[in-house]
Formats: C-alpha cells, structure tokens, sequence
C-alpha cells in the first residue's frame, strides 16, 4: 500500500506540472501567475474545508501558537513556489525546472538529519547521490530554442528553495503536532494543517495580487498591454479548468505525502529524493508525448539512474 500511495502522489505532481506548463501559455505577466494561484488556493480551501468536515476534524480548528506558526511557514512558502515555477517553467523547459527543483529534496532530506536525528544509511546516500548524478545528466537534454537567462537560473534556484522548505514544514508538522512525531505534545490532525497551510498560501498570494493591482494603476499607460492580456487570461474557461485540476492535485499531493510520513513511516530523506527521482522520469516522458520535446540517450540514461537511485533508496 506504501508504493502504490507514492505512486499516486507521483501521478498527481505529474499531472500538476502538466497542467502548469499548459497554464503558463495564459500568463502575461507576474500579477496573472498571482492571480492564477489564488483562484488554485481559493479551490483547495475548499476542498479542505469539505475534508475537515467530512474527517470531523472541525473540532481542532481552532489551534495553538505554534502550530500556526508551522501552517504559516507552510503557506508562505507553497505561495513563493507556486509563484516562482510558474515564472520559472516560462524561461525554462518543463525538463530543466524538474531537474533544477531536485535539488530543493535536500533541504528537509538534511534539515531533519540535523534537527530530529532522522537516519541517513549509506545505501539511502548512495541512492540520493544517484538521483542528483541523474540530474546532471538530464540538464544536459534540457535544450530549449530561446537562450537560458540568468532570471531563468535565479528562479529555478528560488524555487528549489520554495519546494524544500515546504516539505520541511510537512516534517515540522510530522515530529511536533502528530502522533508519528519524536517531540509532539499536541496532535491536530492532517486536514487541519492542510486546510490553514492553504489559508496562509491565499492570503499571501492575494496580498501580492493586491500589490502589483496597485502598481499597474500608477503605470497603467506603460502596462496597457500587459492589463489587457491578464483581463483576457482571467476570463478564460480552459485556464480556469486547469487551475481546478491544479488544485485537486496540489492538495491530493500534499495530503498524500503527509499520509506516507505521518501514517506508514516512510522518513523524508527516501520520500523527497524518491518523489523528486520518480518526477524527473515522468515528466520526461510528459515533455515527449504533449510538448515535443525530443527524448535522447542522454535522457534515457539519466531516466534510468534516477530509477536505480529510487531503488536503493525505497528497497535495498
């Protein structure tokens, strides 16, 4: 049940990164990707009311100091990750930000090592090490027509950062707020956290939204064009539809992975680097199949190392 659990947050983050390649198509501008992810967020607080609801969790709304401080932590950075991909997947290949965000499993993977003593066996280090060797190899096949930017590399390292320091907030929960945890005194329960991380992650993305709405009024002249394009891109039935699935997917994704550290003991050091190692296969063949980008040698030997490093990791 383990597997097939990670295979079903795989499925997820892969459709998820389908779907945002489709939907950067409709961007123009910054404000739009804002404008984007706070109709996802607004979805997923939704969804996770109607879960709250439904687990009869409603009870444990209202919670301490500091597990809203590791809500909070949460949300803020889904809100900077979800902000950064999008503008990152825009300069990019869907390959090269896959690569790129690998490399974000090492911040919980590391984190939890040092702060909750979580062990990190050779074979476990010799996996990890494969699957960033199979991120080398595949940023090789990451070719795209326009020429790579410095902005382009900045906001894939951005989000990298974004993306691991959500997971670490999952962790966070894990040891502090759950039965599963090494210090928890106080236990909320899953659609809890998941349900105030989406708060958080819509008002900070509202509050930015609100931001740039205010910038664009004192250069509207300047920015006819780009209000226009973002006017045209809200209104658009096939982005909306995107942004449901996108949404639906972010929140099964996240609660999912929750579930494999909180409810079947998987540690974050094979969780992450096995998530991250699973996507660079998937989204390989994705880019292939829907947005013609070519599969090489190369790619298929960086797919099979990544494959190998999953193995070592999640069976040896």
């Amino acid at each position: 049940m383990l597997y097939v659990t990670v295979a079903g947050v795989l499925f997820c983050l892969t459709m998820k990164g389908y779907c945002g390649k489709r939907l950067s198509c409709f961007v123009g501008s910054t404000k739009d990707t804002c404008l984007f992810n706070s109709i996802r967020m607004i979805f997923c607080i939704l969804i996770g009311a109607v879960m709250v609801f439904v687990e009869g969790s409603q009870g444990f709304l209202l919670i301490e100091p500091g597990m809203l401080a590791v809500c909070a932590l949460s949300g803020f950075s889904n809100a900077a990750f979800l902000i950064l991909w999008m503008l990152a997947i825009r300069k990019n290949s869907m390959v090269s930000v896959d690569v790129g965000l690998t490399l974000g499993a090492l911040i919980p993977s590391v984190l939890c090592t040092l702060i909750f003593g979580e062990s990190f066996s050779v074979l476990k280090m010799i996996g990890f090490a494969m699957i960033l060797l199979a991120t080398v190899v595949l940023a090789g096949t990451a070719k795209r027509d326009d020429k790579k930017s410095a902005a382009g590399l900045v906001l894939l390292v951005l989000s990298a950062i974004g993306d691991g320091v959500t997971g670490f907030s999952q962790q966070l929960y894990k040891h502090c707020y759950t039965d599963a945890g090494s210090v928890a005194k106080t236990y909320y329960p899953k659609t809890v956290f998941h349900f105030y991380t989406y708060v958080f992650a819509a008002v900070a993305l509202l509050a930015v939204l609100i931001w740039y709405t205010f910038a664009e009024r004192r250069h509207r002249r300047a920015e006819e064009n780009v209000v226009q394009s973002s006017a045209a891109a809200a209104v658009s039935v096939r982005a909306v539809a995107h942004i449901f699935i996108m949404a639906v997917c972010l929140f099964a994704a996240n609660y999912l992975q929750t579930v494999v550290t909180n409810d079947m003991g998987m540690s974050s050091q094979i969780l992450y680097p096995v998530l991250k190692g699973g996507c660079l296969i998937t989204v390989n063949f994705t880019a292939m199949i829907f947005f013609g980008e070519k599969i090489t040698r190369r790619s298929i030997i960086g797919s099979l190392i990544a494959l190998c490093g999953i193995v070592t990791m999640s069976i040896l």
